[in-house]
């Protein structure tokens, strides 16, 4: 949440291609969702049915998958309209935000289950993630006492 949660979307606007948002079609969507969605379009790619997402898979439903280019202009409109990396739950906004990175997913978000995951081994990117506070590499700055 906060600046930690801003440091992380707008590295991964820069580190990915791709974003996703998932409209579940079991359950409506708010207009604060749909509106997002709209102010999104100059950043969409495609809207693919599925049954599964980065972290996620349905049994007996399915959802839309929205694809947007990354942009800072796209970090804006996703910051605005969200606290944090688990806010992204329907039905005030479309579910589960991830990043991809080429096909492969970089940050996969199950928001629902406060549950995500970062994929990367790229040096200047665990860096940043460090300064952060989004990563933590050297266990030895904590004083473990037993």
């Amino acid at each position: 949440m906060g600046e930690t949660y801003r440091a992380l979307v707008h590295l991964a606007m820069e580190a990915c291609d791709t974003f996703i948002l998932v409209k579940r079609d079991q359950m409506e969507l708010e207009p604060e969702g749909y509106d997002l969605l709209e102010r999104l379009q100059p950043y969409f790619i495609e809207t693919r049915k599925a049954d599964h997402w980065p972290g996620t898979r349905l049994f007996g439903h399915y959802a839309e998958i929205h694809y947007f280019h990354c942009s800072p202009d796209a970090a804006d409109l996703l910051l605005a309209c969200s606290t944090g990396l688990y806010s992204w739950v329907q039905p005030r906004v479309p579910d589960d935000l991830c990043f991809l990175k080429g096909e492969e997913p970089w940050l996969i978000n199950t928001a629902h289950e406060h549950m995500s995951s970062l994929d990367t081994e790229v040096e200047e990117e665990l860096v940043r993630l460090e300064k952060s506070g989004l990563l933590i590499r050297d266990l030895s700055l904590f004083n473990w006492s037993w």
